[in-house]
């Protein structure tokens, strides 16, 4: 049955949404960061999430762990998902600009296609091909502009980013691999169950030894709206966008993820932006819009986002 004209105007608002979300939530973590070492803040940030997801998950009749025989990919998930993916990232998006983490974590899809290849599960498409080398042609460019660029971040910041982007790109594989065996309620509460216990014993540590006294309002606001509304609403969001209109046109829109970071970025934490930023930038970007034309089934919201 054809999907209704409203509804797919529903999702594609659902997914721009996301976008911003996405996008605004790199510089806001950065302002966070002045007051919040990035583990303390990761930490409280997951907790809070966490208990958004599984309360949704229960309220929802969905279980939180999946049936025995899929118990090991579902440990998977929550390791590529959060348990070792958010300490690279938190820390990553601490040593490096806001643009350029938002950057480099959206070559996670680029990351996921060689892995589908590698593993034989999907045959990539020409056009995704010559997108991917377009966008790690910028990739490249863009590091090595990195090298000596305080505005282009840290060399360090930059190559945990890129780690954290290959994480997530394990997590959404074996997030598709398993989408019609898992209900993704299930999948989702798997992952936080799991994940989320790993993430707090590592950020435990920082999270005590935090000083809150020195700790602003404004930062424990930014801290919980990041919980709510890039991890718990968003992935709410483009779960169902992915349903009514496809991976394909769902996370075309994710492109943009950057151009909005690299924006409120220059807004709220005065990044800069030089030429050699914006034309590496640019070849990354077109790329990933390349390589998105024709896409397998990989595409999973981000968590970390």
């Amino acid at each position: 049955m054809p999907v209704r004209s409203s509804a797919r105007s529903q999702a594609l608002l659902g997914v721009v949404a996301c976008v911003v979300v996405w996008g605004v939530n790199y510089p806001a973590t950065k302002i966070a960061y002045r007051e919040l070492s990035p583990l303390a803040y990761t930490g409280w940030r997951f907790l809070i999430a966490a208990a958004l997801i599984l309360a949704w998950a229960a309220r929802n009749g969905a279980p939180i762990l999946p049936p025995p025989g899929l118990r090991m990919p579902g440990v998977l998930l929550a390791m590529s998902g959060i348990g070792i993916y958010q300490p690279i990232f938190a820390t990553g998006v601490d040593l490096t600009s806001g643009f350029a983490a938002a950057l480099l974590n959206s070559t996670s899809p680029l990351l996921a296609l060689l892995v589908v290849a590698a593993l034989g599960f999907e045959r990539i498409p020409r056009v995704a091909v010559a997108g991917t080398a377009v966008a790690w042609c910028g990739v490249v460019a863009f590091l090595f502009s990195a090298h000596g660029s305080a505005d282009l971040g840290g060399a360090t910041g930059n190559l945990l980013c890129l780690a954290s982007a290959t994480c997530w790109a394990v997590y959404s594989v074996t997030s598709s691999r398993l989408s019609t065996r898992i209900p993704h309620a299930t999948a989702l509460a798997t992952t936080f169950a799991l994940g989320t216990p790993l993430l707090l014993a590592y950020c435990a540590p920082a999270m005590l030894r935090q000083e809150y006294r020195d700790v602003s309002v404004l930062t424990w606001v930014i801290l919980v709206l990041s919980a709510v509304f890039p991890l718990y609403v968003s992935f709410r969001l483009w779960a169902h966008a992915l349903a009514v209109l496809g991976v394909a046109a769902t996370t075309r829109v994710g492109v943009l993820v950057p151009v909005v970071a690299g924006i409120s970025s220059a807004i709220w934490t005065g990044e800069v932006f030089s030429g050699a930023k914006l034309f590496s930038a640019a070849v990354v970007l077109a790329g990933l819009a390349l390589a998105r034309l024709e896409r397998p089934r990989t595409g999973a919201p981000d968590p970390g986002r």
